[in-house]
C-alpha cells in the first residue's frame, strides 16, 4: 500500500501538515493582498475626491448660481449634493432634492459647519462596498459634498477571481508536489533505520530518534544475551542429562550385578559375600548422596526462580547460624575420611554469624571441606577457617596442600559434574555435584566466592557474606 494511503501513515500526517499550511499561507497572503490594495486604492480615491470637492468649491464660491452650476457639472462616478446650512438638501444629482431627508446630522456635513471641511466613510458591512463621502463649507454658509464608491475586499477579490483561482490552482498543484517531496525527505532517515544494527545509522539518523534508536539497540542486546543464556541453559541440560544418566548408572550397574551373583547362588564363600554386600552398600551409599545432591540443586533452583516467601518453603526458614560451631561439627563427621586419606585437618575459627538457612550453610561448607580431603595429597593439610573480615562481612574460608587447579579451569569448578582430576575421579568419589552447590548456596545467600589455586601448591576458597543484620535477642 502507498504510504499516503496508509492508516495512521506518518507520511500522511507530514504531507498533510506541510499541505495544510501551504494552504493556509495562501489563503492569508490573498486576504492580506486584497486588503492591502484596497486600502492604497481608498487612498488615492480620497485624494482625488478631496482634490475635486476643493475644485468645485472653489468654483461654487465664484458662481452666483450654484445650482445652475451643480447641474451643467459632469463628474463620472461622483455625487454631488448641496446642503444648506439647517441641513436641508438644495440639491443632490442622482435624486430629488425634496424627497431627501434633512442631513444636518450627517458626520461630514456637522464637520464642515463647524471646521469649514469633513470627511467620513460609510459600509453597509465590514467587506462590502465602501462610500467615501468629502464636504466643505462655501463662503455662503453652504456646504457642498462630494461622495464616490470604493470597493471593498470582496469586491477586490471578485474582481480578480479568474487570476486568482488560476494563482491558487497553480500554487495549490506546486504545494502539493512539494509538501509530498519534503514529506518524503523528512521520513527518509525513519525509513533507512537498520533496526538490526542501529548504531549503523547514527550518521542520518535525527538526534531526537537516539534515545530510541540507543533503547532498540540495548534490547537487541539483551537479546542476544537471553538466547546465548537460553543456548548455554540448553547445553548445560543436555550435558546434565547425560552426565546423571552415567552417574546413576554406573552404581546401580555395579549394584544389580553383585545382587544377581548373590541371588543366583554364585557366590559360595562367606568372605566373598560379605565383600559383596560391602561394595553393594558402598554403590548404594553413592547413589543416595547422588540424588540427595540432585534434589538439593533441584531445590536451589526452585528457590532462585520464585520470591523469598515461597524459598523459604523449599529449602527451610533462616536462622542465626554459628559458623565455628558448624565448622567443628563438620570437622568431626569428616575426621575418619581425613584420617584415612593421610590429611591433617586444622582449625582456625573466630567468632562468626550468618542469618541463613542452616542446611544449606552445613552443606557449602560440609562441600568446601571434603573436596579439600579428596583433593589433597598424602600427608597434606586442609585449614578451616571462619571470621568477620575488616568490612565487618562474616566468611568462610577453606585452603588444602592438595593438587591445585590449572587457571584454564578454575571458571569451571563450580559446573554440575565437573572434575578437576578426571582421570581419577572414580578413585577419588564425589558426585560431581559439591561445588555446584556450593555456588548455589552462596548466591542464594547473597555471598561471593573467591578462588586462588596453583596447580601441585592446593587451593583456597573464601565464601563471604554480606554484612550481617542479626534478629534481637
Amino acid at each position: 500500500m502507498s504510504p499516503i494511503g496508509s492508516k495512521k501513515s506518518l507520511f500522511r500526517r507530514v504531507f498533510g501538515t506541510i499541505f495544510i499550511v501551504v494552504l493556509l499561507v495562501v489563503v492569508v497572503f490573498t486576504t492580506m493582498g486584497a486588503a492591502y490594495l484596497q486600502g492604497n486604492v481608498g487612498e488615492i480615491t480620497r485624494s482625488e475626491l478631496m482634490d475635486e470637492t476643493r475644485i468645485v468649491a472653489s468654483t461654487l464660491n465664484e458662481t452666483p448660481d450654484d445650482v445652475s452650476m451643480l447641474e451643467r457639472l459632469d463628474l463620472d462616478g461622483v455625487r454631488v449634493t448641496l446642503v444648506d446650512a439647517d441641513g436641508s438638501v438644495i440639491f443632490d444629482n442622482e435624486e430629488p432634492a425634496s424627497q431627501m431627508e434633512n442631513h444636518a446630522h450627517r458626520p461630514e456635513i456637522e464637520q464642515a459647519v463647524q471646521t469649514g471641511s469633513g470627511f467620513s466613510e460609510r459600509s453597509s458591512s465590514t467587506l462590502g462596498e465602501v462610500m467615501l463621502y468629502e464636504a466643505i463649507r462655501l463662503d455662503n454658509g453652504t456646504v457642498i459634498r462630494l461622495a464616490q464608491e470604493q470597493d471593498g475586499i470582496l469586491a477586490i477579490l471578485a474582481s480578480f477571481a479568474i487570476p486568482l483561482v488560476l494563482l491558487a490552482v497553480v500554487l495549490l498543484v506546486v504545494s502539493f508536489f512539494v509538501a509530498r517531496r519534503a514529506a518524503r525527505a523528512i521520513i527518509a532517515p525513519l525509513l533507512d533505520v537498520d533496526l538490526d544494527h542501529p548504531k549503523r545509522s547514527s550518521d542520518t539518523m535525527y538526534s531526537e530518534m537516539e534515545p530510541m534508536l540507543n533503547r532498540i539497540e540495548s534490547q537487541r542486546q539483551e537479546l542476544k544475551r537471553q538466547m546465548r543464556v537460553l543456548a548455554d541453559n540448553d547445553r548445560m541440560r543436555r550435558e546434565f542429562t547425560a552426565n546423571i544418566t552415567h552417574e546413576l548408572k554406573t552404581p546401580l550397574t555395579t549394584i544389580s550385578g553383585y545382587a544377581e551373583l548373590i541371588a543366583g547362588g554364585m557366590v559360595a564363600d562367606e568372605a566373598d559375600l560379605r565383600d559383596f554386600g560391602s561394595r553393594i552398600h558402598r554403590e548404594a551409599g553413592r547413589l543416595t548422596a547422588l540424588v540427595n545432591d540432585i534434589l538439593t540443586l533441584s531445590n536451589l533452583d526452585e528457590a532462585e526462580r520464585t520470591d523469598s516467601e515461597h524459598s523459604a518453603d523449599v529449602l527451610g526458614s533462616t536462622e542465626p547460624v554459628d559458623l565455628p560451631r558448624m565448622l567443628e561439627s563438620i570437622e568431626q563427621r569428616l575426621e575418619q575420611v581425613a584420617r584415612k586419606a593421610d590429611v591433617t585437618m586444622v582449625m582456625d575459627a573466630k567468632p562468626a554469624m550468618v542469618v541463613g538457612v542452616p542446611r544449606l550453610l552445613d552443606e557449602l561448607a560440609y562441600n568446601l571441606v571434603s573436596n579439600a580431603i579428596r583433593y589433597n595429597l598424602p600427608g597434606g593439610s586442609v585449614t578451616l577457617s571462619c571470621g568477620v573480615d575488616e568490612s565487618n562481612r562474616p566468611y568462610i574460608q577453606v585452603i588444602d596442600t592438595g593438587i591445585g587447579i590449572a587457571p584454564e579451569e578454575q571458571d569451571k569448578v563450580f559446573e554440575r559434574f565437573y572434575r578437576v582430576d578426571k582421570s581419577r575421579s572414580k578413585a577419588r568419589g564425589g558426585t560431581g555435584l559439591g561445588l555446584a552447590i556450593v555456588k548455589h548456596a552462596a548466591v542464594y545467600h547473597g555471598a561471593t566466592i573467591d578462588l586462588a589455586s596453583e596447580l601441585g601448591m592446593g587451593t583456597c576458597i573464601t565464601v563471604t557474606f554480606p554484612v550481617q543484620e542479626l534478629p534481637k535477642l
